[in-house]
């Protein structure tokens, strides 16, 4: 009998060791994990279309009988055919923004932000999942990524499917797609990719290996003043011939005035990144500021016949800096092909860098970059105008399609949200105490206040 106990628990002592290894030691090993190109067996996480990526909570949306749309505490939602406004639901507190699929709709509240709600079509609405995070939809699943509980997939019915990695996380700005994370981090400019990594045996055990996106390219030695090293010294490629081109040639021309640039050539184009887009069709579009670098083609011979408190005084002589703002997009297959060693490939959508103003809310819908932008905030109580540019993505060009005085004085932002056929306005007043919904066609054509300060449904023309 004592033999047969000893042998029993030798058993259950392999087989408590070999648990541990397959289970807590096994997955931790970095050599268990195989990148995306060679793990051939497995099945993704999601059922993530590349070319669309995950959406984010935002307060409009296209369904596919309406168009639901949040004011403050109320999810509303507008008919496609007669264009009706009804209250679908109101909520105990105002909701931070919506997620809608077959006429299901996911929301998060401002008094709750661990929990994610879903509203039936009947308007009924239950607490589904807690969990705190920035929260995401692809396809049937439900996505949260925080930097307590790393990135988190669900299913419609609250069911947890998966976690991965709590390593970094980042309450910034994310976009997610077929399990890459593009973040940027709150601290500097820094752009950066989080690669998957899949556990050979489970595809929902990822490993993410962090890669810096590379915008910024130099073609000239570095001087002493100069931030980057020898290293990142490149040849001239087709990026600096078509900018050196453009610049040239007056297409950006911003500081170039004073000086003959027949007398510089270029050191570098350097990008920085303030927000990006969601992917749509394939690229995600990113708002920044470009900045090119030209040096004086006379400066070695200049400076030598200066001493160095002179050179540091005539440093700015030296140099012909541009700098614009602009809209970039990058493909999501150049993103995955990039490394901290390459240089991911970009283009430039906005030509004309001729809308003034800070318009880091811009919403990206068939083919065109929408912008909004407002006249500089003065203490002086006067109706600012507000502004929304259309850019085209296939010509670049921009021009003005809607101006209006603003509802509210103050200094709270508008935010703007677009839909198969309209682009929605969001005005607030001095810490959202008041708001209102405008509508205008794509074109900024029809404008119509949908609900107004008081919260009413009005649905009548903008005077």
């Amino acid at each position: 009998m004592k033999r047969i106990i000893s042998i029993l628990l030798i058993v259950v002592a392999v087989l408590i060791f070999a648990y541990y290894l397959a289970v807590v030691r096994t997955p931790q090993l970095d050599a268990m994990y195989l990148p995306e190109d060679k793990y051939g067996q497995k099945e993704k996480i999601g059922d993530q279309d590349e070319n669309t990526g995950v959406r984010g909570l935002r307060r409009v949306n296209q369904g596919e009988n309406g168009i639901y749309f949040v004011y403050k505490d109320r999810l509303m939602v507008m008919g496609d055919a007669d264009e009706s406004v009804k209250e679908v639901c109101k909520m105990s507190g105002d909701i931070i923004g919506i997620l809608e699929k077959d006429n299901t709709v996911f929301l998060r509240k401002y008094d709750d932000v661990e929990g994610i709600y879903k509203v039936d079509a009947e308007g009924e609405a239950q607490r589904l999942i807690n969990d705190p995070g920035t929260v995401y939809m692809e396809g049937k699943n439900i996505y949260t990524s925080s930097k307590k509980n790393g990135l988190r997939k669900y299913d419609f019915n609250g069911k947890k499917i998966s976690e991965n990695n709590k390593d970094d996380y980042y309450d910034t700005n994310i976009t997610i797609f077929d399990n890459y994370i593009l973040f940027k981090l709150v601290e500097s400019n820094d752009i950066w990719l989080n690669s998957p990594q899949y556990y050979k045996y489970d595809a929902n055990k990822i490993k993410y290996v962090p890669d810096k996106i590379n915008f910024s390219k130099y073609y000239l030695e570095p001087e002493a003043w100069d931030r980057y090293s020898s290293e990142k010294v490149i040849s001239y490629d087709l990026l600096s011939k078509e900018v050196d081109r453009a610049v040239r040639e007056g297409e950006i021309n911003a500081g170039t005035t004073e000086k003959n640039l027949d007398d510089y050539e270029l050191q570098s184009i350097e990008v920085f990144p303030w927000y990006f887009s969601e992917v749509t069709d394939g690229y995600i579009y990113i708002y920044g500021n470009q900045k090119i670098t030209y040096l004086d083609k006379e400066y070695k011979r200049k400076s030598e016949e200066m001493t160095l408190e002179e050179q540091d005084d005539n440093r700015e002589k030296f140099t012909c800096k541009i700098s614009v703002k602009a809209v970039f997009r990058i493909s999501v297959d150049d993103i995955k092909n990039s490394s901290n060693e390459t240089y991911v490939n970009y283009e430039r959508v906005g030509k004309s860098p001729d809308i003034q103003g800070d318009w880091s809310r811009f919403v990206v819908n068939k083919n065109n970059v929408y912008v909004i932008n407002e006249d500089e905030y003065t203490d002086k109580e006067a109706y600012r105008n507000l502004y929304i540019y259309s850019i085209d993505v296939d010509t670049g060009l921009n021009k003005e399609v809607y101006k209006k005085k603003r509802f509210f004085f103050g200094n709270d932002s508008s935010e703007i949200f677009a839909t198969d056929e309209y682009i929605f306005i969001y005005e607030y007043s001095d810490y959202g105490e008041k708001q209102c919904i405008t509508r205008i066609n794509r074109d900024g054509s029809n404008p119509i206040l949908v609900m107004d300060e008081n919260g009413e449904i009005v649905m009548k023309p903008v005077q």
